[in-house]
């Protein structure tokens, strides 16, 4: 009897709950739409309008909600190949970058080799004497045949002849720029005429003639010519 009895207030119990429970959602549906039911007056047609436009506000705003959230993936997708992209080209760019400064550099050494240029100077005679060739360079190097080279130039004396008739050369791949002298010496004097010694100064642009130079004695040794190499390359003789 005491059972059934705690099984009947029970179940009171739990329907004053539901009662409760549905009073107080109808209570917080009421504060929370009453705003959107102005002046419906008694009218159920206008409180039908007014909650089908918010029904259809609802369903808009959810359509466009689950629109966006369909979109989110792709569109993340999409990010993900743009920034990928992005690092991809800025690859380029910095390999792009680097080609350039190579070409830079190229440039810049094909001007350097452009500037310069060789020099070769050879004397010539007819006679049995013994003539040398002399070049002093813009760093004061004497070239001859007891000093045919120095370090730290690529200039040398390339040919000596002791005996006539007979050539001297001497050449210089990569001229630096400056003033050369050209000397002629009358080492050894053999024949009883005077000596006749012509030349000539050959380069990238061409040729230039030496002043013909006529030697009598042992030890004469004159100044035949003064040439200079310009920081572009070019020659000019004095």
């Amino acid at each position: 009897m005491k059972k059934r009895s705690r099984e009947i207030n029970i179940f009171s119990m739990s329907a004053l709950d539901l009662f409760a429970s549905a009073l107080g959602a109808f209570i917080l549906i009421t504060v929370v739409l009453f705003p959107f039911f102005p002046n419906t007056g008694d009218s159920p047609e206008r409180t039908a309008e007014v909650r089908a436009e918010l029904d259809a506000e609802i369903a808009s705003l959810q359509a466009a909600l689950d629109a966006a959230l369909s979109d989110a993936p792709e569109i993340q997708s999409q990010l993900a190949a743009a920034v990928t992209q992005t690092a991809s080209l800025q690859q380029e760019l910095g390999a792009c970058s680097t080609r350039i400064d190579a070409i830079e550099e190229e440039f810049d050494t094909c001007r350097q080799q452009l500037q310069q240029t060789f020099v070769l100077v050879v004397i010539s005679w007819g006679s049995g004497d013994d003539v040398d060739l002399h070049v002093v360079d813009p760093r004061g190097n004497e070239y001859y045949y007891a000093e045919d080279s120095f370090p730290g130039s690529d200039a040398a004396l390339e040919e000596d002849n002791t005996r006539g008739p007979g050539n001297e050369i001497w050449l210089s791949p990569q001229a630096i720029p400056g003033d050369y002298e050209v000397y002629i010496n009358m080492f050894s004097k053999s024949d009883t005429s005077p000596a006749s010694i012509r030349g000539s100064i050959l380069h990238q642009d061409g040729r230039l003639e030496l002043p013909s130079t006529s030697l009598s004695s042992d030890g004469e040794k004159p100044l035949v010519a003064t040439f200079n190499v310009a920081s572009d390359g070019s020659v000019t003789i004095r």
